[in-house]
């Protein structure tokens, strides 16, 4: 398992435009895929989800994978969320 904590920077925060983004990548991918926020965590294949975390600006979350292409996940993932500004 590999896991990275990421700022969220989008002044909107993760509502469903962009919390789909990270929903459509995560389903690319065969590994498990969560996102926690404190002590709540959610799968990022999800909508429903990654919405009920209520991730906005200024929140650092959790990205964590495990699978056979966990390093790949986290990257493509980390970047995407790291790059999401509307």
């Amino acid at each position: 398992m590999v896991e990275k904590e990421i700022l969220v920077t989008n002044p909107s925060g993760l509502h469903t435009r962009p919390a789909k983004k990270i929903v459509d990548a995560a389903r690319a991918y065969a590994s498990e895929i969560t996102i926690a926020k404190g002590d709540r965590e959610g799968s990022a294949k999800n909508l429903i989800k990654l919405m009920k975390l209520g991730i906005t600006m200024g929140n650092t979350i959790v990205v964590r994978c495990e699978g056979p292409d966990e390093t790949e996940a986290l990257s493509g993932l980390a970047g995407l969320i790291a790059g999401l500004s509307e």
